[in-house]
């Protein structure tokens, strides 16, 4: 079953996507198409930005986040509002 996870990270939207893409895009770009990553999108709040990643199922996004995760950490990208959902239908131009 298809999950989405969100979470944000607040702070200076430029200086996180600068930072996520220095400390965590290439191992991240190798490991997701491994563990079921479908899609990733970050989008601009008012305090940060908000990061959307679609997975093919838990276990796969579980295995990516524990590989990951301290990779952020040491980044000092801190995740809040952390939440995961089932994904009912997911739709795409070309289906």
């Amino acid at each position: 079953m298809a999950i989405l996870t969100m979470f944000e990270v607040h702070g200076d939207p430029d200086e996180i996507v600068a930072k996520q893409d220095e400390a965590i895009m290439p191992r991240a770009m190798e490991l997701a198409p491994q563990t079921g990553g479908i899609s990733n999108t970050i989008v601009k709040t008012e305090d940060g930005v908000m990061i959307v990643n679609l997975w093919e199922d838990e276990e796969g996004m579980r295995k990516f986040s524990e590989e990951i995760r301290p990779l952020a950490q040491g980044a000092g990208l801190e995740q809040t509002n952390w939440r995961m959902f089932e994904v009912l239908r997911h739709r795409t131009p070309d289906a």
